[in-house]
């Protein structure tokens, strides 16, 4: 009796036990499922939260954009009318170009009275926000379209630097390298001097694959000015930047009669180029 009495107790000790883990295992699976829902739900929260910020960042920067577009509209043809000394026409908004690190790039046309000629025109303005105010300010400006690139750093009146050359014909050598340094020849080009920043574009792409928005003169100094994605595309590897810049600079540097090179891209001074962190530099020839 007293066997049967102790089996009985057992098995209710064990039920017992049971049961309580089975409430224990209830509650722990009910506690967890409460706990995901609740962490899906922040994430869900987090999710939607950075959509809204998201969402306001575009709108604040499209209010930007708009904004800038507003006061360039207002302001350019004033800006403008200073450098060319002539009225400038911008086009429709919806022709302008936003660049990267707030610059909007803005087309339009004037009249040349000099030459009695309509010509294109091209300006880069940059914008920021100044106590709830768009401010904006000239970059570079092109007042022949696509080669004829100005910079507003130069000199005043330092657009009217001559684009020819005083030479009545222009030698130039345009310089190829093959594998190794030692395989390097040139072919010389004979440029008129009267549209020699044109001539330059067009053989220093036909023979470098250089893109040259412009070219003009300070006294004896040469500026060459790159399209801005020049660095880009001379991207490849340390000899073919080396080659890249070796063939630019010699081809540009046997231009007669001048002290120095000065080479720009998208109208800055000292610009880097290729993946290795190289740099134009003044250049300063010894003849």
């Amino acid at each position: 009796m007293s066997q049967a009495k102790a089996k009985y107790i057992t098995i209710g000790v064990l039920s017992i036990i049971i049961a309580a883990l089975i409430v224990f295992c209830a509650i722990f699976i009910r506690q967890n499922n409460v706990l995901r829902q609740n962490l899906v739900n922040s994430q869900e929260n987090v999710s939607q939260l950075m959509l809204l910020h998201e969402t306001l960042e575009a709108e604040e920067f499209d209010d930007m954009h708009y904004r800038a577009i507003q006061r360039v509209l207002e302001e350019a043809p004033n800006r403008l009318r200073q450098v060319f000394d002539e009225a400038v026409e911008l086009n429709s908004p919806e022709g302008f170009v936003m660049l990267p690190k707030n610059r909007i790039l803005v087309s339009g046309h004037w009249h040349c009275a000099h030459t009695d000629t309509i010509y294109t025109m091209e300006a880069i303005f940059s914008f920021w926000l100044w106590n709830d105010e768009i401010s904006i300010d000239l970059l570079s400006y092109s007042p022949f379209g696509w080669a004829g690139w100005r910079d507003p750093w130069q000199p005043d009146n330092s657009h009217w630097a001559p684009r020819h050359h005083p030479l009545e014909t222009v030698p130039v050598r345009f310089y190829s390298m093959g594998g190794d340094w030692d395989d390097i020849w040139y072919n010389v080009e004979y440029l008129n001097g009267e549209n020699f920043a044109e001539e330059l574009a067009y053989f220093a792409m036909c023979h470098l694959g250089r893109i040259i928005v412009d070219a003009w003169f300070i006294d004896q100094i040469l500026y060459i000015n790159l399209h801005h994605s020049e660095p880009m595309r001379m991207s490849n590897g340390t000899f073919g930047e080396s080659s890249r810049h070796f063939t630019l600079v010699s081809s540009m540097s046997s231009v007669p009669n001048i002290d120095a090179l000065v080479i720009l891209v998208d109208g800055q001074r000292e610009a880097t180029f290729g993946g290795h962190g190289a740099t134009f530099r003044d250049f300063y020839l010894v003849r």
